[in-house]
């Protein structure tokens, strides 16, 4: 993204849609090679989403299981586990896409999650605070990269129209994830065989990760021009497609140091940091907000099933609406808002003597909180005009809202059970927060867009090759 001051002073001169050396878009032929990238890209992109959430969450139903007393933990450590993870999977965020750019995201996603495959499975063998703490860690530091490798890699195959509908897709395998979860604990928890229920849970996810990163490897193209799922003709039209939203997509450290000083990716990272503390907060402690209907551990596991499946109709559902009217703040803003109210109902209501209106509860926190996790890497994406410089900044937004994590683990402290009535306020506020500053800035694209409809400014530098082009909202 460039400066608003450098856009105001663009000169006068435009490329005409005619000069461009690339090909007539055929809308059928257009939506035929979306319909391709879609059977060929969103099938290893679910699977591995899947397995991401898998092996993130499960130390939350594995706490249900009694980990914390086989382990030996006290106190806050089980906090203390969270907060560490979050570190290394907050700050592994930008080298991981910029290492994706440089050797190609099909190449590094599958060896990532290969490795957090393996930390997962080596978690089950622990005995200790300190055993666990070193898988955790590690696990972090390789999972960091995962997701905004993932729409890093959508960018470069789906127009920015195109993006938020197909992030959802994959990312919905996250509530599926959290709803098979539940079933897998609730099953492997009922065992009575030589290892505990939890070491069985690390076991079995770890291994399904493992196995689809293998798949992946060999599955994911490189790009369309490269891959052997798409022909020649295809490939052309793929490239005027995305040249229409991109300047640039060599490697470029200019460009990666010109996001790193532009304000507004900050706030985009500043949003970021403000919802995923719900979104984090929900992933960590669903099974642990939902135990308080039952005294029956495998059971309060599988009501987390409903909300997470719930959940991801809603995220499906408002993503293509945002794909369709092309708007990502106010759809975004409004899902997160039912959110909002759910964590103030269900920190203040008295929940313990109606459990039932607490479960519904549960229903209206997972309804928008992960929302604005799809929309707001779609909307930044949308408005990055070099690969490099998107490689940056989506992994600035995610560090924002992977250390989210560790506000989510502070604030729910064990002295604040079961109700954790300081953490669901915290969470409430953050998200209240998140809503005033995405709408702000909103209307601070709209103010530019009025600009270049109007020919106070002329271009947008850095995307001459399309004078149409309008930052998206």
């Amino acid at each position: 993204m460039s400066e608003f001051n450098k856009e105001e002073a663009a000169t006068t001169t435009i490329q005409s849609p005619s000069e461009t050396s690339f090909p007539a878009v055929k809308s059928a032929q257009e939506k035929q090679l979306v319909r391709k990238l879609d059977l060929v890209l969103m099938p290893g992109l679910m699977l591995a989403y899947f397995t991401h959430t898998l092996d993130r969450a499960n130390l939350g139903n594995a706490k249900t299981d009694g980990l914390e007393k086989d382990l030996g933990l006290h106190g806050n450590q089980y906090s203390l586990l969270l907060i560490l993870f979050y570190i290394p999977y907050g700050l592994f965020n930008i080298p991981a896409t910029l290492t994706a750019k440089r050797f190609n995201p099909a190449v590094v996603m599958p060896i990532i999650m290969f490795l957090w495959g393996i930390f997962a499975m080596a978690s089950a063998a622990t005995t200790n605070f300190g055993g666990i703490l070193a898988c955790r860690v590690l696990m972090g530091a390789v999972e960091a990269g995962f997701l905004p490798c993932a729409i890093f890699y959508c960018s470069l195959f789906y127009s920015r129209k195109e993006l938020a509908f197909r992030v959802s897709v994959f990312g919905m395998m996250g509530f599926i994830a959290g709803a098979v979860s539940g079933v897998i604990a609730y099953s492997v928890f009922k065992w009575h065989q030589a290892l505990k229920g939890w070491q069985y849970l690390f076991l079995i996810e770890g291994a399904m990760t493992a196995g689809i990163a293998v798949f992946n490897f060999f599955w994911l193209p490189h790009s369309v021009s490269k891959s052997r799922w798409f022909t020649e003709e295809e490939a052309l039209l793929s490239e005027s497609r995305l040249h229409e939203d991109t300047s640039s997509e060599r490697f470029s450290w200019p460009d990666a140091k010109n996001e790193l000083k532009d304000w507004r990716n900050w706030s985009f990272a500043f949003m970021a940091l403000m919802y995923g503390v719900g979104s984090n907060s929900s992933s960590n402690f669903l099974p642990t907000m939902v135990k308080r209907l039952t005294i029956d551990t495998p059971r309060a596991n599988l009501y987390t099933v409903g909300p997470n499946l719930t959940a991801a109709f809603i995220q499906l559902t408002t993503s293509w609406f945002s794909d369709k009217i092309q708007q990502r703040a106010t759809v975004a803003a409004g899902a997160i808002l039912v959110s909002l109210i759910g964590f103030v109902l269900l920190g203040t209501l008295d929940l313990i003597h109606n459990v039932k209106v607490g479960y519904f509860i549960t229903y209206l926190i997972t309804f928008g909180t992960f929302t604005p996790g799809i929309l707001v890497p779609a909307w930044v994406a949308s408005n990055t005009h070099t690969t490099t410089g998107r490689a940056v900044t989506l992994g600035l937004l995610f560090a924002g809202q992977n250390l989210a994590g560790i506000i989510s683990s502070a604030v729910f402290r064990t002295q604040d059970a079961p109700i954790y009535r300081p953490a669901l306020i915290t969470v409430a506020v953050t998200q209240g927060i998140y809503i005033l500053v995405s709408l702000t800035q909103r209307q601070y694209y709209v103010k530019i867009n009025k600009k270049l409809d109007s020919r106070e400014i002329t271009r947008v530098v850095g995307i001459e090759n399309n004078p149409e082009f309008r930052f998206a909202l």
